[in-house]
């Protein structure tokens, strides 16, 4: 036979709390549903033989009644709300006022009288005589009519005290007082079971008036208290008498001994899901099956107190947790959402919507491709189902924002994955715009690779001035001839001259400083007696006056010769000359060109890359310093096939 099963329907805790006590004594049990959604799921899974709604908690009660009555024809449904004086108990008065005990009484006559009449509540399957029916009722019921007086007086005395209990001293001083009222119980306690610790801690919260000294702790699980320990692993009251050789194994055994306690009781203080403590209660006399029974059911209505204070504890230290995120997610300087399972925004906080241009309601609700392509949305799931597959917290993922004025901002999120109890219900997202970082890191790039570079220009550069020096040198040493040793002077000096270009443009990383009036014929002769050009020989076409840094027009000019000398093998004459223009001279481009052999087919492409070379002597850097030049003038260098077939270097202004 089972117990009639009593479903109550409220989203306010003390409203379930009072209910629950003032069904402690009736024969029935009770199961609770916070949402009518909820209780609807319960009556089509479960056996249900009454409904009680919260009608002051339940915003559409003939709603719920009719569903109700859709899922199980005929159950009885009664509906409460806190009007005074409406027939039947009420709910309000239970809460606010549980020593009313007639409306808990009422309460608890009108669902046994109902559930009673359920044809199918009193007698389970399988078991049909009478006496197992009423054995079962017998066992759990521990009715009011089946005790004396004074001990319903004692149970609802303290039901009606514990009713407005916000903490556990409270709890614990109004079971001491009422247990010892009177000559029944000689003394109690209450204690906390600490299961960190494993003891029973004694709660103290009125020692003035304690005679008994508390101020110790009684471990549990090394056998040393029984007692206390079948009450706590067996969430059972267990009651004992003891002589003078049993007292070590009864709390405080030798102080009650002497105090002419000759039993004990220790009931659980516990849900079904927690253990809380015990209440140990003495007496001089043996304890009664009244007394025991009047002793559960006070620890049990304290049980339910302790689980409402415990669940308002959680709740509050959650809802300040809550609230201490928020603050944290509101004032951090990164765009911070959360996605739920489908990619959707859940919550976005004030910095993502300042980045995006967004308002907060035109993100939520919205796909995570609002803000990202479809490549980045792709490798951020993937990284989700990595986090879910390998159990790791985060991982980091650099993708592009698109913001709504339709910018583009570079941005590293920190991923994580929200799986309580392990179902994944969504994903968390932190955003930080790394576009700072990204010039630095191209910055220091750019830095190196000049380095780099630099470090190729000077055993490039130098090479011609220290050869035409060396060369000089020679002739002067075997002729003693004075022209030779200014010649010498004068590669010296282009060196010294090369060496601060190359300082320059590492400081101020400038390929054209001072630009003045640069005739070109001129400076063209000057850099060919810079280079050592064998047989071949310079052909000036014609001149322009070009607004030019000298020092770096002389460098462009070498590195193009050089290139046709070097590079060319056949070449005999480099031509120089204005490009045909319309503009003016300032305006107009000039080119450089010889009659070798030409531009390699397979160069073209990439003749300006310091990276690549044709030969040991190295054609892609001295073209690439042509190019840095040429750039840092504001022109535009092609090369292209002269007449003769050699190569054709073509400058032009791009202002």
């Amino acid at each position: 036979m089972s117990r009639p099963r009593v479903l109550c329907v409220s989203s306010d805790r003390s409203t379930r709390a009072s209910i629950t006590l003032s069904l402690t004594d009736a024969p029935v049990d009770v199961v609770i549903a916070q949402r009518p959604t909820e209780a609807i799921e319960r009556l089509e899974r479960e056996s249900i033989d009454a409904v009680i709604i919260d009608a002051s908690a339940v915003a559409d009660v003939p709603a719920l009644i009719e569903g109700v009555e859709r899922e199980t024809p005929g159950t009885p449904t009664m509906a409460y709300w806190a009007d005074d004086g409406e027939e039947g108990a009420v709910v309000g008065d239970l809460s606010s006022r549980a020593g009313n005990t007639d409306s808990a009484a009422r309460l608890a006559d009108e669902i046994v009288e109902r559930t009673d009449a359920v044809p199918n509540a009193a007698v389970a399957a399988g078991t049909g005589t009478e006496t197992a029916a009423l054995g079962a009722r017998a066992e759990g019921a521990h009715a009011l009519e089946n005790r004396s007086d004074d001990l319903a007086t004692l149970v609802n005395r303290v039901r009606c005290r514990l009713v407005d209990a916000t903490s556990p001293l409270t709890v614990e001083r109004v079971l001491r007082e009422e247990l010892t009222d009177g000559d029944r119980f000689a003394f109690a306690w209450v204690g906390e079971y600490d299961r960190g610790e494993r003891a029973i801690i004694p709660w103290l919260s009125d020692t003035d008036t304690t005679e008994w000294p508390l101020r110790r702790t009684f471990d549990v699980g090394g056998g040393d208290q029984p007692l206390l320990e079948r009450a706590i692993w067996t969430g059972d009251i267990h009651t004992t008498q003891y002589d003078e050789a049993d007292r070590d194994a009864v709390p405080f055994g030798d102080l009650a001994f002497e105090r002419g306690v000759r039993s004990v009781a220790v009931a659980p203080l516990a849900t079904s899901d927690e253990p809380y403590g015990v209440a140990v209660v003495y007496a001089t006399d043996t304890i009664s099956e009244r007394e025991r029974d009047a002793i559960r059911d006070a620890t049990a209505a304290a049980s339910h107190v302790l689980e409402t204070i415990a669940l308002r504890g959680r709740h509050e230290q959650q809802e300040r947790a809550l609230h201490r995120y928020e603050r944290l997610v509101e004032t951090a300087g990164d765009g911070m959402y959360v996605l739920d399972e489908s990619g959707y925004f859940m919550t976005v906080n004030d910095a993502l919507v300042e980045i995006t241009g967004y308002s907060r309601e035109g993100l939520l609700g919205e796909h995570a491709s609002i803000l990202f392509d479809r490549e980045d949305v792709t490798a951020g799931e993937s990284i989700i189902r990595s986090l879910l597959e390998t159990g790791r917290s985060t991982d980091t993922l650099e993708l592009t924002l698109e913001t709504k004025p339709g910018e583009t901002i570079p941005c590293e999120a920190q991923i994580a994955v929200l799986v309580p109890d392990g179902e994944f219900l969504g994903s968390v997202g932190v955003l930080r715009d790394v576009t700072e970082r990204q010039r630095r890191e191209r910055q220091l790039r750019e830095r190196n690779e000049r380095l780099d570079a630099f470090a190729r220009i000077v055993s490039h550069d130098l090479r011609n001035p220290l050869s035409v020096a060396q060369g000089y040198l020679d002739l002067f040493e075997d002729s003693g001839d004075p022209d030779h040793a200014a010649k010498t002077r004068e590669g010296l000096d282009r060196m010294e001259s090369i060496i601060d270009d190359v300082l320059a443009i590492a400081r101020e990383g400038e390929w054209a400083a001072d630009t003045d009036p640069v005739d070109l014929e001129s400076t063209a002769r000057e850099a060919w007696e810079h280079v050592s050009t064998a047989d071949a020989t310079l052909s000036v076409t014609g001149t322009r006056t070009l607004e030019a840094d000298r020092s770096r027009l002389l460098r462009l000019l070498e590195n193009c010769f050089r290139n046709s000398i070097e590079h060319g093998e056949t070449t005999e004459t480099v031509r120089v000359g204005p490009l045909e223009t319309d503009e003016s001279d300032a305006n107009g481009g000039f080119f450089v060109e010889d009659d070798g052999e030409g531009l390699p087919d397979d160069r073209r492409g990439n003749l300006f890359d310091p990276s690549v070379s044709s030969s040991t002597e190295g054609l892609g850097i001295g073209l690439w310093i042509v190019r840095e030049v040429a750039t840092g003038h504001g022109w535009s260098v092609g090369a292209t096939e002269s007449d003769d077939g050699g190569a054709r270097f073509e400058f032009e202004t791009t202002d």
